[in-house]
């Protein structure tokens, strides 16, 4: 029988290490997602600890332009989110690339988003051997110079991850140390390489997956990528018309940028999240998580001072991702050590 929302969240703060002595603040949206409020505030108290929820009003970034930040909240938000020990995002949009999110963490909390449904959020809950996965390719990506990512399709992309300051997104679904965020659910690794350095082409095959539209690619497309930004975006179907509408949108060359890349290590998340679920109520993690993907993103990257709204996450099947020449997945498929 499947576990209620709040039997979940109880077993995912353990997860945290939420003790008795501890104050959990919930950050939320006015009028969104109000069970997953409910569920943390009495995870927290089953759990001996006090609990805080702080409403803004709209935190969320708009789908498509026009916007302007608006940080009148911001302040008061990081004052009291900085008197508790652990902090749970459930916001609809997430504060993922955020000053809050940056801030929170500096300062030594523990922050969790979590945006998918509950049968989502119980199936793919992380334990200590995917940490151990995780960390692993983290150590591989920390020690490597080259990322290069090929496919029968015609994909053939590289970038400098050199440097003993790369920057790694460890991601196996709950924060049990100081200063460290996370997503709930989650099974991937992530850099961000060298900034202007990835080169090459991507080619997008019917079955990718675009993210946050939540939606399977149609069509081929081709990428074209020169000193870390998209310089062209070519198909002959509605794929290529509607990425190259989105991106002209915004009118700011950072859309355009490559963001963090990295490759799915998840068992559990199917591929075919997007036809058995409403997409529309998904966050994407399950196909961001697929073992073996390769991810790519676009536009934000607070290591490079890059802040833009625009982004899309997008996971592929059928990659061959190598660092130095060594093979980390194959043909989609991970690569055991």
């Amino acid at each position: 029988m499947p576990n209620t929302l709040t039997e979940n969240f109880v077993e995912q703060f353990k997860r945290c290490r939420v003790t008795a002595d501890e104050t959990v603040g919930i950050i939320a949206e006015l009028g969104h997602k109000d069970e997953y409020v409910a569920a943390a505030v009495a995870a927290a108290r089953q759990l001996g600890a006090g609990a805080l929820v702080l409403h803004a009003s709209s935190l969320s970034s708009p789908m498509l332009p026009p916007y302007e930040a608006d940080g009148r909240e911001v302040a008061p938000l990081l004052a009291a989110a900085g008197e508790c020990d652990f902090v749970v995002d459930v916001t609809v949009g997430g504060l993922i690339h955020s000053d809050v999110r940056t801030r929170i963490t500096g300062n030594g909390k523990r922050m969790l988003f979590v945006a998918e449904p509950n049968d989502v959020l119980e199936r793919l809950m992380g334990d200590g051997d995917l940490r151990q996965t995780v960390e692993a390719g983290g150590s591989r990506l920390r020690a490597g110079s080259t990322l290069h990512v090929t496919s029968a399709a015609g994909t053939d992309l590289t970038a400098d991850i050199s440097g003993d300051g790369l920057p790694i997104t460890h991601q196996w679904g709950y924060v049990d140390e100081p200063g460290r965020w996370d997503h709930w659910p989650s099974g991937f690794v992530a850099c961000f390489p060298n900034d202007r350095t990835a080169e090459g082409k991507i080619v997008l095959q019917p079955g990718d997956a675009l993210i946050p539209w939540q939606r399977y690619v149609q069509d081929v497309v081709t990428i074209e990528v020169e000193k870390g930004f998209i310089t062209r975006v070519s198909g002959s179907g509605t794929d290529a018309h509607v990425l190259n509408d989105y991106f002209e949108a915004w009118h700011d060359s950072e859309v355009w940028a490559l963001s963090h890349m990295g490759w799915g290590l998840l068992p559990r998340a199917r591929w075919s999240a997007f036809d058995v679920y409403d997409p529309r109520s998904l966050y994407g993690q399950e196909l961001r998580s697929t073992a073996g993907n390769f991810m790519w993103s676009t536009g934000s990257n607070r290591f490079a001072n890059r802040e833009t709204p625009a982004h899309l996450d997008v996971p592929m099947r059928g990659c061959t991702v190598e660092i130095d020449g060594v093979a980390v997945v194959r043909d989609g498929a991970l690569v055991e050590e």
